[in-house]
């Protein structure tokens, strides 16, 4: 394993990028996030050289924050991009539990001026599109989350009017809100949506986890209570 400067210069290429002081700091403080970087050095370098303003740097950000926050939990390996090996959409992680549970984690970063609307209507309207967008990433066969990394609070009950409110949209067949996402049709949005296992919301200090009533595979509850514990 290389030493910390050797791979912070070369992931960072010798650039000490908005992003070098929070990465340095994630790697020298764990020595499983530094196992990771060292893993996928080739692949954040890359992403690093992509991030060209800071609406993307920003989200970089919360992919990589993710990964230090979920290695912060013994019983997670995390592998990051596995769908795009098999040149399909798909999460951003692949988290093992205990070696033998699989699950993926698809990260949004929800930014502070999305979800500043002092209207109910329209933060939920955006918390609709979020979710309508990210549904498509859902795979079949296995539990997946999506990671919503939030500056401000949202609410579990803003999260469940939205998934809610989808839902009647798809039952009353408005086909027109899902071709918008990228749907054939309501119809295969539901299929997609009963793919969504939960939503984990982290915000300063905490992560929450919304369950998926629908979903046809549950979270379980070792990996649940795993996740609302990560601080």
């Amino acid at each position: 394993m290389p030493t910390v400067d050797d791979l912070l210069n070369e992931i960072f290429a010798g650039k000490k990028s908005a992003l070098y002081a929070e990465f340095e700091g994630w790697v020298r403080s764990s020595r499983r996030f530094r196992a990771f970087a060292t893993d996928y050095r080739t692949k954040i370098r890359a992403k690093l050289r992509n991030a060209s303003d800071p609406s993307r740097q920003d989200d970089l950000r919360a992919e990589l924050e993710t990964a230090a926050i979920l290695l912060a939990e013994p019983r997670f390996t995390v592998e990051y991009e596995r769908y795009a090996a098999l040149k399909q959409r798909g999460p951003d992680f692949t988290v093992t539990f205990k070696t033998h549970t699989p699950f993926n984690v698809e990260v949004r970063h929800l930014r502070s001026a999305e979800m500043n609307d002092g209207d109910e209507a329209a933060r939920i309207a955006k918390l609709m599109a979020v979710l309508c967008d990210k549904a498509g990433q859902m795979q079949p066969s296995i539990v997946n989350l999506l990671w919503l990394a939030a500056a401000r609070t949202v609410a579990e009950e803003d999260i469940s009017r939205a998934a809610h409110a989808l839902l009647q949209l798809a039952e009353r067949k408005t086909e027109e809100y899902f071709t918008r996402c990228g749907f054939e049709s309501a119809l295969a949005f539901l299929k997609q949506h009963q793919r969504l296992s939960g939503i984990a919301v982290r915000q300063p200090g905490r992560t929450t986890l919304w369950l998926n009533p629908l979903a046809r595979h549950k979270v379980p509850l070792e990996i649940a209570n795993a996740i609302n514990r990560l601080a």
